[in-house]
């Protein structure tokens, strides 16, 4: 069931489950070694240009460990690969809220909106690598580049829930990258640059074998994560519409102040927080993809009543007005 490029595998709301048991990691492919990326994924004559390294188009935070005293709503258009080591944490992505368990894997597609809400009584420890996919395109065949992007821009915003097996892999992999960018300084660029995105292509392979495996949507979630994931998924349906709590509530057949209380908990924002993070994102897209819009147009199309009210929600968020920021994208 489920295999990308073939029949689609089964998803709920743009976010799939994929957990994968000791079971499978016979049939995963193994960790090159070094030699075999280059001869694997490289074209013959082409090698990983030597500036690249100073753009950062990948950039990897290993074991991050500090605490996030609020929950923070943000996209961006690159592509992020987030891996829960320790913690207790929820994760609101898109359109569904997520409890994670350590050794759990989350593929995020650009410009999607979302959110981690840790626990501040344990320590919360995760793996980030933020990639601009342009980048493998530079250096790699077309075809390997899209084979390599496509659990990202097929399946979207995805969860997978490793075994041992595939911990013990993918932690491998990532303690090496974390050595190579650690010795930057002991090396010359070029040569670290190289073997840094040679593990970051074998990273790339060993994701897109893993979201070949069959789909498990089995979901556990408390009633109070499913009460919130209803609260979301009701907000997506209509968030470009005029919303008060009483509305909301009534929809939903719960109480103002159980909602409220409820979505802070679970989430570690608020109701109106939330929304207003989506229409601002929706807005950011509206300005990437449809640049000939007007400000008070994207305004209205978001949601927002008034102009004004966006600006200031839209500058507070996003560090500029969506006057400078429209007009920094028609210049990029």
């Amino acid at each position: 069931m489920g295999k990308m490029g073939k029949q689609r595998p089964e998803q709920t709301a743009g976010v799939l489950i994929i957990n994968l048991s000791r079971q499978t990691s016979s049939v995963l492919q193994s960790v090159h070694d070094l030699n075999a990326p280059r001869k694997a994924f490289l074209p013959e004559v082409d090698v990983v240009p030597h500036h690249a390294e100073w753009e950062k188009p990948i950039d990897l935070g290993y074991r991050a460990d500090s605490i996030m005293p609020i929950a923070q709503f943000h996209s961006h258009s690159f592509y992020e690969i987030y891996y829960f080591q320790a913690g207790e944490c929820t994760y609101l992505i898109g359109d569904q809220l997520m409890t994670l368990r350590p050794g759990d894997l989350i593929l995020m597609h650009g410009m999607t909106l979302h959110c981690p809400n840790s626990s501040p009584h344990v320590p919360y420890i995760r793996s980030i690598i933020h990639f601009d996919p342009a980048f493998l395109y530079q250096v790699l065949q077309k075809g390997t580049a899209s084979l390599l992007l496509k659990p990202f821009e097929e399946l979207r915003n995805i969860r997978l829930s490793l075994g041992e097996a595939e911990q013990a892999q993918f932690e491998k992999l990532l303690s090496e990258m974390n050595e190579l960018q650690q010795r930057d300084h002991l090396f010359s660029a070029s040569m670290i640059c190289d073997r840094f995105t040679f593990r970051f292509f074998d990273l790339l392979e060993l994701i897109r074998g893993w979201c070949t495996a069959p789909v498990n949507a089995s979901e556990h979630s408390s009633l109070k994560e499913r009460h919130v994931q209803n609260v979301v998924s009701y907000l997506e349906e209509h968030y470009t519409e005029e919303l008060t709590l009483d509305q909301i509530a009534g929809a939903l057949h719960l109480t103002k102040p159980y909602l409220s209380n409820l979505f802070k908990e679970v989430t570690g924002t608020t109701v109106f927080k939330y929304l207003y993070n989506r229409r601002i994102n929706q807005a950011k897209i509206l300005f990437r993809l449809e640049p000939e819009r007007s400000v008070s147009d994207v305004s209205r199309m978001v949601g927002f009543l008034h102009l004004a009210h966006f600006s200031r929600l839209f500058k507070a968020a996003v560090g500029c007005s969506p006057e400078v920021y429209r007009k920094q994208l028609s210049q990029a």
